[in-house]
């Protein structure tokens, strides 16, 4: 934009304009003498018009003509210019979007002609006055200053040239509100969230259309590669597709997306460019469609943008037949709709570029559609470029969803749009209406409104289905039951922090820990931690060892409010009794002429096998210990270790086999140091090194729990 005609600066004055800051121009009035003829070509007339816009200026008051202002290009027509001899008639150059200005600085006003025969009234010294819409006898003395501006010209060799005999007739028009309350109603875009199947072939490529097979329009077109126009046999445009009705032609396998900008009739209408094939007899659908936002096919998931669904043609759940199947236009892949989604919002960040001059308040409350597809009737206040969190279950419809009346609950319509989210910007105003010439606004192209999802679930256990094997025997041992793939090296619970490994100096082991953690817990959710601990004796891996379920030790029933701030410490520590599988059936004895060999009253040479760790408790004083188990028949468990900590010749044992081979626990046969079985069934006491992990479970995906501040300490038993 740096080619140009003429430019004429202008101050902006702020006592004109109540000393705001900044204001909004909304039109610049010029006055053209005369304009070129009319120029007719082999095409067809050619009006040639002008461009303008607006531009900044350097420090030494030089026109920088490359420096376009936001939104002040504009494109006069030809036939929008009007011309007078007495400068009496104005064109008027209007904004789409008021310009910003800030007051006490000045601008340029720029136009180029595309047709050097366009003449601009200036008061040029020398020149006759005119007054009184006539011409006068009385010469002008020139540019006046009157708004501190100078005109320039586009000199010889391209650069700028100053004329200071004259200026430019025009007028800067600058908006004065009269509103002091408007709310702005936000809404989201017309999204689709669907689930897809795998069972068709190719991809969809982003940013194509993908529209939904339905039965074809009513009658045949005819189309042209040089002709927007589309002439139809048997059809019904006004009914079936009105003006910015989108329809798919096809013709020799290829598909065409078209909008209908006019329907002259039920048989011609104009489309929105030339189709890419010549043909007739051909059949057009309308179906519904939207442009691919992202694909997923690891999760087989589907997002559209700018859907055109509406409450007669909305997408629907397919089927493997045909009818329903999803097509992309380009990439011809093909899908069924599994199920047609909604998607969680948890929280938000909106940022709004929001000008807020003094003298002026502007608030945000937003709504969102609950569970029940219903825009919730409560609205809340929002902080622009924070995280929002929600305070119940949020989410985003389909636009498939917001427009079926007849399944969704009350959402919010505003002119006919149904819609699941809308977020209310208040604008209130409390300088005079006289002085009202700066007020708040929103710009819309730095306007987002950012959802997010929350990633969690409340899973981590599963029943396991378990199998050892030893001396080249297969024993199936059934299921357990709630068995914690947190202690696996990969769980089931999405969320979860992994800290840094913590070895220890040489030489220096702990025989327990301890876990002080500062979170926000509410009702429903859990925060579990889990210990990785290491002996320098074991020659195993770190990285291979089991991570031990840690036991809450305090606050146990402390759950936080609402309120994300309502913060607790949660102490966790090794526990001292390990997780058992199951009681096994009978009693058990202490034979000291074996001391490694443990009498039962059951067969329990198919509950435990070689690896299996149980323990040994005497109900009557108390006393319990771990012992892994070498072998069991029908009337014995025999261990790896003696078992003469009970007292001799004890009966009437209790025998529990524990849930996990590899996880630590505080042993109370020795002062309750923490002990691990390695996979080599090696038993080590305290340790050298540590990791721990968070895990964060939530019922509901809205309300999690966090945690903000984490201690680590091994200690002495």
């Amino acid at each position: 934009m740096s080619a140009f005609n003429l430019i004429q600066t202008f101050y902006v004055n702020p006592e004109l304009v109540a000393n705001v800051p900044e204001v909004h121009m909304t039109s610049v009035d010029v006055f053209f003498k005369r304009k070129p003829a009319e120029n007719v070509g082999n095409s067809g007339s050619e009006k040639p018009g002008v461009t303008a816009w607006i531009c900044k200026i350097e420090s030494n008051d030089t026109p920088r003509p490359g420096t376009v202002l936001r939104n002040s290009i504009v494109q006069l027509d030809y036939d929008q210019i009007s011309t007078s001899t007495t400068a009496s008639v104005a064109t008027n150059i209007g904004f789409s979007v008021p310009v910003l200005l800030e007051t006490g600085k000045f601008y340029g006003i720029v136009l180029k002609f595309e047709d050097p025969s366009y003449e601009m009234f200036v008061n040029k010294q020398g020149d006759n006055i005119i007054g009184g819409n006539q011409i006068t006898a009385n010469p002008s003395a020139g540019s006046e200053n009157r708004f501190n501006g100078n005109y320039y010209t586009n000199g010889n060799s391209g650069d700028l040239q100053k004329l200071s005999d004259r200026d430019l007739k025009f007028k800067v028009n600058v908006a004065r509100y009269t509103a002091n309350t408007i709310t702005i109603p936000l809404v989201n875009k017309h999204y689709e969230f669907f689930t897809i199947d795998n069972t068709d072939t190719g991809a969809f490529v982003g940013g194509e259309y993908v529209y939904q097979i339905v039965a074809n329009a009513t009658g045949t077109i005819t189309t042209s590669t040089v002709s927007q126009n589309v002439v139809g046999i048997g059809t019904d445009f006004e009914n079936e597709c009105p003006e910015n009705t989108k329809i798919v032609v096809t013709s020799g396998g290829t598909d065409k997306v078209l909008e209908v900008i006019a329907v002259t009739n039920s048989t011609h209408m104009t489309v929105d460019q030339f189709p890419p094939f010549s043909a007739s007899g051909l059949n057009f659908k309308v179906p519904p469609l939207g442009y691919v936002y992202r694909v997923d096919y690891t999760e087989n998931k589907l997002i559209l943008v700018d859907s055109n669904a509406n409450s007669t043609n909305m997408f629907a759940v397919g089927n493997v037949s045909g009818e329903n199947r999803l097509v992309g236009e380009f990439s011809t892949a093909t899908a069924n709709i599994v199920s047609i989604d909604r998607q969680p919002a948890d929280n938000f960040k909106p940022t709004f570029l929001v000008g807020n001059p003094t003298g002026a308040t502007y608030t945000v409350n937003y709504a969102l559609a609950n569970s029940s597809n219903t825009l919730s009737t409560t609205s809340r206040n929002l902080s622009i470029g924070e995280f929002n969190e929600s305070k119940e279950g949020s989410f985003i419809l389909s636009r498939s969803l917001e427009v079926n009346t007849s399944a969704s609950g009350t959402l919010f319509d505003n002119t006919g749009t149904r819609k699941s989210a809308v977020a209310n910007v208040v604008i209130t105003i409390t300088t005079p209406e006289t002085e009202r010439f700066n007020v708040p606004y929103l710009r819309s192209n730095e306007l987002d409104f950012f959802f997010y999802q929350n990633d969690i679930n409340n899973v981590y256990t599963e029943t396991r289905e378990v199998a050892f094997h030893a001396n080249g025997d297969s024993y199936a041992l059934g299921s357990i039951a709630e068995y914690d793939t947190e202690t696996d090296r990969n769980g089931l619970a999405t969320t979860k922090y992994i800290s840094k490994t913590i070895p220890f100096k040489d030489g220096k082991y702990a025989e327990d820990i301890r876990v002080f953690l500062t979170g926000y817990r509410p009702a429903g959710t859990q925060i579990k931690v889990y210990a990785k601990i290491h002996n320098a004796a074991d020659n195993e891996s770190f990285a291979n060892k089991a991570w031990t379920p840690l036991e809450l030790k305090d606050n146990v029933d402390q759950f936080s409010s609402d309120d994300p701030n309502n913060l607790y410490e949660y102490t966790y520590g090794f526990a001292q009794n390990p997780d058992v599988q199951t009681e096994l059936s009978g009693t058990a004895s202490v034979n000291t002429d074996t001391a490694n060999v443990i009498p039962t009253t059951t067969d329990h040479s198919n509950n435990v096998v070689t690896g299996d760790l149980i323990r040994l408790r005497d109900s009557e004083f108390g006393t319990n210990e771990v012992f892994v188990v070498s072998t069991a028949n029908s009337t014995t468990i025999s261990t790896f270790r003696d078992v003469s900590v009970f007292s001799t010749n004890a009966t009437g044992l209790v025998v529990d086999k524990l849930k996990y081979r590899n996880t630590a626990w505080n042993n109370p046969a020795n002062d309750n140091v923490v002990r691990y079985v390695n996979s080599g069934l090696v038993e080590f006491d305290t340790y050298s090194s540590m990791q721990i992990k968070i895990v964060l479970l939530a019922e509901q995906s809205h309300i999690v729990p966090k945690v903000e501040q984490v201690q680590v300490i091994g200690v002495s038993s």
